[in-house]
């Protein structure tokens, strides 16, 4: 029976022991999260992020907004019509000139007024 007390006070104090490492541990835990805050508001309160230049290059998504037609419609015009487009190397997606976009128009206009 002696015995057995000893043991459980030995365990009591191990317990005890790594309450105190998991209350330090805990303390910096929060510490950290405390500076990782204060490092997002400080970066939050710097100026403005620049808003989107204005590209001459526009996505598929971009460019069906601006005719306001489907992405399938926009990629039949592509495939059978000779809608003008850009492939970058390395890159999946399709781009659009501004420039391009607007001469496909005024020639299409033309051909309709003829």
């Amino acid at each position: 029976m002696a015995k057995e007390v000893i043991e459980i006070h030995e365990l009591l104090k191990r317990q005890k022991s790594y309450m105190r490492v998991i209350l330090k541990m805990t303390e910096k835990l929060f510490e950290v999260q405390r500076q990782i805050t204060e490092y997002a508001v400080k970066e939050g309160k710097k100026e403005p992020k620049e808003e989107k230049v204005q590209s001459d290059l526009l996505t598929s998504k971009d460019v069906c907004s601006m005719l306001e037609i489907s992405a399938s419609t926009l990629y039949r015009m592509r495939t059978y019509d000779g809608f003008p487009c850009v492939k970058e190397k390395g890159r999946k997606s399709v781009l659009f000139r501004r420039q391009d976009i607007e001469e496909y128009y005024n020639n299409l206009k033309n051909k309709a007024d003829d």
